[in-house]
């Protein structure tokens, strides 16, 4: 018996087919549709991302270059510096070494730290260095100096007085009497000294020469005015 096919189930048939090649056919265009957003996502966001590295990068170069300019100029002006330092400090010393002034520096345990070539021939001591001011100044004579509160006092309270209290005490008039017992006439200057440290206090002495009479010359003058 010869199978004879219905129209309408042939027709159902072929509209389910077509059907069902459209539903493929779509969902085939959807992935790739899909993967191809996917992939211009990527581009497009790695993209920013390389732009963003290579501005930040951009950046540091730019940061990194004006900082060694920088340093560059601070290491001229540090080199500047030591060279003005250097002069002025050469300078400072050729000045001590010829004036006629003596110069003591002395610090908070009133030892001396610094004496000039004036300083030690006006005391008559070839190296002052690290000696006490009581020691240092025993040979002096007739000197009193009035504090910061009125009343008279010794040249190691002075001395006391200015590293503690930014005292001055200027032309002061004292005689003195050198180790080998020659007798002179001073002019003392007591100022605080500067300081490279701020916590380091220090005192300079300024002994200005008057007149410089021998220990036999001085005995016959106390006779005469006798």
């Amino acid at each position: 018996m010869k199978f004879v096919p219905n129209p309408m189930v042939m027709q159902a048939a072929g509209l389910l087919f077509l059907i069902c090649g459209i539903v493929v056919i779509g969902a085939f265009a959807l992935k790739t549709a899909r993967r191809d957003l996917v992939s211009d996502g990527k581009s497009l966001s790695t993209a920013p991302r390389a732009d963003a590295n290579n501005f930040a990068l951009a950046t540091c170069q730019s940061v990194i270059s004006g900082l060694k300019q920088d340093i560059q100029q601070l290491q001229s002006i540090i080199v500047a510096e030591k060279s003005r330092a250097a002069v002025a400090e050469a300078s400072t010393n050729l000045l001590l070494e010829n004036i006629e002034t003596g110069v003591l520096v002395i610090g908070q345990n009133l030892l001396v730290q610094g004496a000039n070539p004036a300083a030690k021939r006006l005391l008559g001591y070839q190296s002052p260095l690290n000696m006490h001011t009581k020691e240092l100044f025993r040979g002096l004579r007739t000197v009193e100096l009035p504090s910061t509160n009125g009343a008279l006092t010794g040249i190691s309270q002075a001395i006391r007085d200015v590293i503690a209290n930014q005292a001055e005490y200027r032309g002061v008039p004292a005689s003195y009497a050198t180790p080998s017992g020659e007798q002179r006439t001073f002019q003392l200057t007591l100022l605080p000294a500067p300081s490279q440290a701020s916590e380091t206090k220090l005192a300079m002495c300024l002994i200005a020469c008057g007149t410089s009479i021998s220990a036999r010359s001085g005995e016959q003058d106390r006779t005469t005015a006798r």
